[in-house]
């Protein structure tokens, strides 16, 4: 029996169990909805209550935050345009000498980065044509690797995936059978929901048994013909064997008796 089998015919188990406690379950929740009526009415009378009471508190709250926000605001206005003010004097000052050590210190960076910078082109070319020239004796020998490699790579590569081919056609046609026989399973499972399903489930099952006991039957007389032909050959087998040896005494006999003559 497949997976498929088992969780079907576990899910037909589950929805019969289910039933009669689904209808009870229906019946509990009808009672506690009329008794969660008469808390939700009373409960809802206590929150009108309390907002309007909360309401009305909130309201003079209120009008005394705003009160006090007018005045801290106005304080804290006049004390940032005066803030501002002087903050604005020490940026000019500040930004005008910022510019002034700026423009030296990128003068100097200048003649310094035209000093380097020709430096660093005389030295780069000499670098490059080494490089150049080692990039391209290490290329030829890797093309020359690379082409041996390939030949004998691909021939392998061949013989594997034949393998692997050959391999996925017998593991396709093992799950395809698997797979069928799976799926014959839940289509059974599924029909014993009926009466007429189970019925013909009560019958295969009994046929199915007929026909094992007829298989057993017919492997047990098939290995007692197989014991009885293996007796007779081993049988006609020694019997041939004595006659061998008999005529190979006789034989021995009369040979001796003619040397006894001479």
């Amino acid at each position: 029996m497949g997976t498929l089998t088992q969780d079907i015919t576990r899910l037909c188990g589950e929805i019969t169990a289910s039933r009669g406690a689904r209808q009870a379950f229906i019946v509990d929740v009808a009672k506690h909805i009329d008794e969660m009526k008469t808390d939700v009415a009373a409960m809802r009378g206590g929150f009108r209550a309390s907002h309007a009471k909360m309401a009305a508190g909130t309201k003079a709250d209120h009008k005394k935050f705003v009160s006090h926000l007018v005045a801290n605001v106005s304080g804290m206005l006049e004390g940032f345009d005066k803030h501002h003010a002087q903050m604005a004097a020490q940026t000019r000052h500040d930004r005008a000498k910022f510019m002034t050590d700026m423009t030296t210190g990128v003068h100097r960076l200048l003649l310094g980065f035209d000093k380097a910078h020709d430096e660093m082109a005389v030295k780069t070319k000499r670098e490059n044509a080494d490089f150049v020239s080692s990039m391209a004796k290490g290329v030829s020998g890797l093309l020359k690797g690379f082409r041996v490699e390939r030949s004998t790579s691909a021939k392998n590569e061949k013989a594997r995936r034949k393998r692997f081919v050959s391999g996925v056609k017998s593991s396709v046609g093992a799950m395809r059978h698997e797979f069928a026989a799976d799926l014959a399973g839940a289509r059974e499972a599924l029909a014993t929901l009926s009466p007429g399903g189970r019925r013909a489930k009560e019958q295969a099952e009994r046929q199915a048994k007929e026909r094992e006991l007829a298989q057993h039957k017919a492997r047990t007389e098939a290995e007692f013909r197989a014991r009885e032909e293996a007796e007779r050959k081993a049988k006609a087998e020694a019997e041939f064997k004595a006659k061998e040896e008999a005529e190979k005494e006789k034989e021995g006999s009369a040979g001796g008796r003619k040397k006894d003559r001479k």
